[in-house]
This record gives structure tokens, C-alpha cells and sequence, in this order.
């Protein structure tokens, strides 16, 4: 039997976490430059909803195994200072996630603004109308139904004792 193992690809991307909450994208490529070859590069800005945590962390995937220790040499622990003089020590550490994200497809949905046109649409707007129009009934319509169906029952009744005592 020939076993076959799962070659585990070398890591390759690489995450920066700390960085000031203030710092923008453009500024952090000018503190990386030169920056290594890499293909892909996606920065996030702080999220205010974790305060106190409030960091900006940015991704990168290096293309040349090399470059990752001389990256992560130079910048990890490396201050950056936002304007306010806050000293933020950076981390650089592998990605949890490996995988760099999808690109976001600018193709257009083919079925977007033909629900007009669609055949369980209109029926469920045949449907919802109909129900619209029952409910539409006002409380004195209302009474003048019950008052009727009270006289229909009473005039029911009545017959059924005629006929029982004839």
C-alpha cells in the first residue's frame, strides 16, 4: 500500500494587529515600504463597536516564504505613533485563515427587477389584495353581519321548536 500524504502548504499570509485606530490604509503601506512581494494586501479600519480593543489590523500574502521573517523581523513590535502621540506596538503573526478573500464579483444578478414578472409573485399579490379587501371591513359592517347571522340562527331555532311540537 502506497500512502499518500496531504502536503500542507507553507504558511504564507501574515496578519498585523495593533495598529492605531487612526491609521489609515495609505499611511500604512507608506510605514511597509518597501513592502515584499505579495498578492494581496486588505486593511481594516478600527471597529468602535469593541471598545476598548479599537485596533486597525491589515493583511498581507507574501509570495516568497523569505520575506516573511524579514517582514515580521522589522515590524513585529515595531511603534507606530498615531497623531494624538499614542504609541501602538504592532504584532505580526500568521493568519488564523489562510486564505486571502474573494474578490467581490461586479457581475450584475441576472434575475435583479424581474420579480414583476414572476408567476408565484403576481400570485401572491392576487392573494394579498384579496386579503386586503376582506379585512377591509368596517365595524358597522361588521355588527350589520353578526346582527344578521344572530336573526338567521333565532329564525332557525324557532322552526326546529315548530317542528317539535307539531
Amino acid at each position: 500500500l502506497e500512502r499518500t500524504k496531504d502536503k500542507k502548504e507553507a504558511l504564507s499570509k501574515v496578519v498585523i494587529r495593533r495598529l492605531p485606530p487612526s491609521l489609515t490604509k495609505e499611511q500604512l503601506e507608506e510605514h511597509l515600504q518597501p513592502l515584499p512581494e505579495h498578492d494581496y494586501f486588505e486593511f481594516f479600519a478600527n471597529d468602535s463597536s469593541l471598545y476598548p480593543h479599537m485596533f486597525s489590523r491589515a493583511y498581507i500574502n507574501f509570495k516568497n516564504q523569505e520575506d516573511i521573517v524579514l517582514f515580521r523581523d522589522r515590524f513585529d513590535g515595531y511603534v507606530f505613533v498615531d497623531h494624538k502621540g499614542q504609541e501602538y506596538a504592532a504584532i505580526v503573526e500568521f493568519a488564523p485563515f489562510q486564505k486571502a478573500a474573494k474578490k467581490k464579483s461586479k457581475k450584475k444578478d441576472a434575475k435583479t427587477g424581474t420579480i414583476e414578472d414572476d408567476p408565484e409573485y403576481k400570485k401572491f399579490l392576487e392573494s394579498y389584495s384579496a386579503d386586503d379587501e376582506k379585512l377591509t371591513s368596517t365595524p358597522e359592517t361588521l355588527l350589520e353581519e353578526i346582527e344578521a347571522r344572530n336573526k338567521e340562527l333565532i329564525a332557525q331555532r324557532n322552526i326546529q321548536e315548530e317542528e317539535s311540537f307539531s
